[in-house]
């Protein structure tokens, strides 16, 4: 059984005296969407707020027909450059945030038992990166393909599949369906308590946004922390169960795989 602050408690003590490499391997993951957002916020203001100055200073040139077709232009230029970058984020989110995710993963798992190495933060593309990007890849998908029916069966599924990243990170070559598989006989029956542990991150989720979501990039060590510590727990209670084997998850000695 687990609690709440037992996680949370031991989470802070696995960070202790190590936040900075913790904070490191976190931002690995994280980097790539905050410079987006950062990036695409600071070119709405400085393309658009020029723009609409220049339109209330001089409304009466916009009116015409050649002010119309002016301010036109300028705003499909900047939705043309937009998509072109959201293209790019998309591609960067698939091919270098989903394998960052698991190697993430591995790092704060490890981090947990005192093994702390930020060359683990590399090996979600040395450790069978086809198979970690595939299988990253599918989960994701068939979360988002659920949330298209209703907002509460994606909610559902990402619950039941929040253990993905962390079994690929003890097995890069687990299979897809296999590790779906494992983090669904994981999460039965603690889907609800793993909302309510989520939903105690709120208050710092919403603090952490009102210096522009860099307080949140602290938040998200302290939360993959807490989901390293909910991951060894739910394995324990997985291999005491019978739902996986040890072999299966790389924890068994070489000779017994």
């Amino acid at each position: 059984m687990w609690t709440r602050a037992l996680l949370k408690d031991n989470a802070k003590y696995a960070m202790r005296g190590r936040f900075g490499k913790c904070l490191l391997a976190s931002l690995a993951v994280d980097a790539i969407p905050f410079l987006y957002s950062l990036i695409l916020t600071i070119a709405m203001f400085v393309i658009f707020l020029p723009l609409y100055f220049g339109v209330l200073q001089n409304p009466s040139y916009y009116e015409t027909q050649r002010g119309a077709w002016e301010l036109l232009a300028q705003i499909n230029n900047f939705y043309s450059r937009f998509n072109t970058a959201q293209l790019l984020n998309l591609a960067l989110s698939v091919f270098v945030v989903l394998p960052l995710t698991v190697s993430s993963a591995r790092f704060f798992v490890h981090n947990r038992f005192g093994h702390v190495d930020l060359n683990l933060v590399k090996t979600g593309f040395t450790a069978n990166y086809g198979n970690t990007l595939g299988a990253m890849f599918t989960t994701r998908l068939f979360i988002a393909l659920w949330s298209l029916l209703f907002t509460i069966p994606g909610i559902y599924k990402s619950y039941q599949y929040c253990m993905v990243p962390y079994l690929l990170s003890d097995n890069p070559s687990l299979s897809g369906s296999r590790a779906r598989e494992i983090s669904r006989m994981m999460t039965d029956g603690e889907k609800g308590r793993i909302f309510v542990l989520d939903l105690s991150f709120l208050g710092w989720f919403l603090l952490g946004s009102l210096t522009f979501g860099i307080g949140s990039l602290f938040v998200n060590v302290y939360y993959r922390a807490t989901m390293a510590e909910l991951y060894v727990c739910l394995r324990g209670n997985a291999l005491q169960r019978g739902y996986v084997t040890p072999a299966e998850l790389n924890l068994a000695p070489p000779h017994l795989r």
